[in-house]
């Protein structure tokens, strides 16, 4: 009987991938295409289910990518937030609160969905889920990123189209030249 349920698991997972892929709009970004994928899987396959599905404003901001929901704690996979005492650089060559404004915008986008969904099979090394989450079918992640207020995290290779648009934009983050979080905490080693 397992057998029978992965067989079939695995095909509609494969199936889920050609419909899903061919939906898309030319020019869609790879990081919201395989989110999406994933979530189609999930419908068609039952294999992975979310690990949450609440009403937007269940969520405390603990940082910019950190959400607390009582003592469940999720950090956003695929970026890196600005650092709670960490200024970024403007185009007019002083600072803002670029962690403040990250954390502002992810607390109004969750707080205004209806409904925020959140997917993860993994956890940190501090037992935090990590997750991709969707506010109202919108990947907050990736928003982020093309607001220029977070950065995608290099290691993982996520929201890559995001962040080269944001850059060419000189939004956020990108307007002048900021040590990345990681950089910024060996700076102040």
């Amino acid at each position: 009987m397992m057998i029978k349920r992965t067989i079939v698991s695995a095909v509609f997972a494969f199936a889920a991938g050609i419909v899903s892929a061919a939906d898309f709009p030319k020019g869609d970004s790879a990081s919201a295409r395989v989110f999406m994928e994933l979530h189609s899987i999930q419908r068609l396959s039952g294999v992975l289910t979310p690990l949450l599905t609440v009403p937007g404003g269940a969520f405390r901001i603990v940082e910019g990518d950190l959400l607390a929901l009582g003592n469940l704690r999720i950090r956003l996979v695929g970026i890196e937030a600005p650092e709670v005492a960490q200024l970024c650089n403007s185009a007019q060559g002083d600072s803002w609160e670029c962690a403040a404004e990250a954390e502002d915008r992810i607390r109004d986008v969750l707080r205004t969905a209806e409904r925020i969904e959140c997917f993860s099979n993994d956890r940190d090394s501090y037992g935090h889920y990590l997750a991709s989450c969707k506010a109202d079918g919108l990947d907050v992640g990736g928003l982020l990123v093309a607001e220029g207020l977070v950065w995608p995290d290099q290691e993982q290779g996520y929201y890559q189209p995001e962040a080269a648009q944001a850059q060419a934009a000189s939004r956020g983050i990108w307007q002048a030249e900021t040590p990345s979080p990681s950089d910024w905490r060996r700076q102040q080693d």
